[in-house]
Parts: structure tokens; C-alpha cells; sequence
């Protein structure tokens, strides 16, 4: 199914396509590092759990981030 209005980003002389638009932003504001560092803190926490406080560490952690990311989306929707 091709998409009625794609996204198109700008950067410098090059023009990308965007699929959806958190892709855009990610890719605007150059969020990527900051993506992949967060991705790469969730692993670490999550290869720390051993017994059942550290998993309801984990589990709270990551839920106060999925959180703060659904409240952000809802500012931007």
C-alpha cells in the first residue's frame, strides 16, 4: 500500500524519504546517538538482574521511560 503524503527530511543538499513521524524527528534532530545509548542502558540493567529486587528495579526503570516517552507523544500527536 503506498502512502498518500510521505514524509520527506532535508538535510543539506540530500532529501530522505520518512515512513512515519517520530522517523522524522529522530532523524531532524539527529537522535539516533541518543536512541541507541538508551537501548544500550536498558541492556546493561537488564543483563544486572540476578535475583527479584533487581528485577523490580529493571522493570520499574524501564516503564518510567516508556512513560515519559508516551507523554511526549502525546505532545507531539
Amino acid at each position: 500500500m503506498k502512502q498518500k503524503n510521505p514524509l520527506y527530511l532535508v538535510k543539506g543538499k540530500t532529501v530522505h524519504p520518512t515512513h512515519t513521524v517520530w522517523e522524522y524527528v529522530i532523524e531532524k534532530f539527529n537522535l539516533r546517538p541518543v536512541i541507541n545509548i538508551l537501548f544500550q542502558l536498558i541492556s546493561f540493567i537488564l543483563e544486572q538482574v540476578k535475583d527479584y529486587p533487581s528485577f523490580v528495579f529493571a522493570r520499574n526503570f524501564i516503564e518510567n521511560i516508556i512513560e515519559k516517552l508516551q507523554g511526549m507523544r502525546a505532545r507531539f500527536s
